[in-house]
């Protein structure tokens, strides 16, 4: 959020003006401390405190941290308009010892407290009481609160990175939130536990968890860590591919976006959408084989030969992918990303229903990468264009469902869309390789 739109302004006054009412109301409701029952959430805040300066990068500009346990614990403790205002001052603290501009430090702090005063509320309603002066497990209560916490606080920040990046607020609370889902469960046993721990063991309790927040830390830190290297060591094998043909440079991260807006358009859940993607990027890694590196260097028209054996790059990728025994599941879209509707493709000439629907979505974006770039002998088409080839090619080429879905949704115009960095750089192949090829087909897309 360093380019502040009035959007992004506005929302964060709104999440503060929310959270400064709801703290009010808390306090107009029960003005009462008991300075017994207080010293607990101060110390639980204090771990919080720890637990949030040493945060962790999840995704993009999104970062993570386990504050939140503690933070749950101190209420479960004893929830009282003095804890949340004491979650606030913890969390303050944290915001000020980073370089941050003072609108994120605002929202920061804001979705903190609101998403407390939510739990807290939740939890008394539902019939939870101060474990300190009852440390029955009531599970209703417990695990409502810590819900309705997890959900307050992912929702808020989804929603200030989506209009801060401009991105879909489903998508970029997907990304930052649905992995971690399992991991957040955990926190409803693992509140409870801290809660008691406290309750039984007293001040010993306090370093006894810090110990167990920095496992966790550990834990969340690894697991996005994992995934992060994973995933850069696919794009780092997809640039090595796209580097024996430099004219399509950044087609398979194109087509890997264009994947997951087209599984998302025809209803698809979050974790066949996250796998399309993966499998679109890597649809053309088979090209790496040498046998394809001096037909990818042609200028010119390919002979009948030449296009034969480029059409074996599905299958050789396909053998590729399945030597990772995490990608398996997406060899079926790699193999058959150029199978046709009506079974004119290739490499096994499957038709309709038997083409895998990953690799007819693929098929899809893959032409419609072709379709949106500038080509040597055409500039890229136009949307009604685009629109009129689809249906041109509609139960021929593609799956007419998802022809239909597509030139059907709100979201088409999504396609022509292109990042900023897209539209002022062009791709170093079709620099180089302009003057080059002039033929009107070239190797396979």
């Amino acid at each position: 959020m360093t380019n502040m739109s009035k959007g992004v302004i506005t929302y964060v006054l709104a999440i503060a003006a929310a959270a400064i009412a709801a703290l009010a109301g808390v306090y107009i409701v029960d003005s009462s401390v008991e300075p017994t029952l207080i010293a607990g959430p101060i110390a639980l805040t204090m771990v919080a405190f720890i637990g949030a300066i040493v945060n962790y990068r999840v995704q993009g500009s999104v970062f993570g941290e386990v504050s939140f346990i503690p933070y749950l614990t101190a209420i479960v403790l004893y929830p009282s308009w003095a804890t949340l205002c004491t979650i606030g001052a913890a969390s303050l603290l944290a915001e000020l010892l980073r370089p941050k501009l003072p609108l994120k430090r605002l929202f920061n702090v804001s979705q903190i407290v609101l998403a407390g005063v939510t739990a807290t509320v939740v939890y008394t309603s539902l019939g939870g009481v101060s474990l300190q002066l009852d440390p029955a497990f009531r599970l209703l209560p417990h695990a409502a609160a810590v819900t309705v916490f997890l959900a307050v606080n992912s929702l808020a920040v989804a929603i200030a990175v989506s209009l801060a990046e401009k991105k879909s607020l489903v998508v970029t609370w997907v990304r930052g939130n649905a992995a971690g889902l399992a991991y957040d469960v955990v926190a409803i046993p693992a509140v409870y536990a801290f809660a008691r721990t406290f309750v039984d063991w007293g001040w010993w309790g306090v370093v006894v968890l810090c110990f167990l927040l920095w496992g966790l830390r550990l834990m969340y830190q690894s697991k996005h860590q994992l995934e992060t290297t994973n995933r850069e060591l696919l794009e780092l094998f997809v640039h090595t591919v796209e580097f024996r043909d430099p004219y399509t440079s950044g087609h398979s991260q194109r087509v890997s976006r264009y994947s997951r807006l087209i599984a998302e358009i025809i209803g698809l859940n979050s974790k066949a959408v996250e796998r399309i993607s993966v499998a679109a990027l890597l649809h053309d890694v088979g090209k790496i084989h040498e046998i394809f590196a001096p037909i990818l260097m042609k200028p010119g028209r390919l002979t009948p030969e030449e296009r034969s054996v480029m059409e074996l790059h599905p299958i050789k990728g396909a053998e590729l992918v399945e030597k990772i025994s995490d990608l398996r599941d997406i060899v079926p879209a790699v193999r058959h990303h150029h199978e046709n509707w009506d079974g004119t493709g290739y490499p096994d000439r499957l038709a309709g229903n038997a083409i895998p629907i990953a690799a007819r979505i693929i098929r899809f974006a893959d032409t419609m990468d072709a379709m949106l770039t500038d080509r040597p002998y055409r500039k890229a088409l136009s949307e009604k264009e685009v629109r009129s080839e689809l249906s041109r090619f509609r139960a021929i080429e593609f799956d007419p469902e998802i022809c239909d879905a597509l030139l059907g949704s709100d979201r088409f115009g999504k396609f022509f869309e292109l990042d900023s960095s897209e539209k002022k750089i062009q791709p170093l192949g079709q620099f180089l390789f302009r003057d080059r090829r002039k033929a009107k087909n070239s190797a396979v897309a």
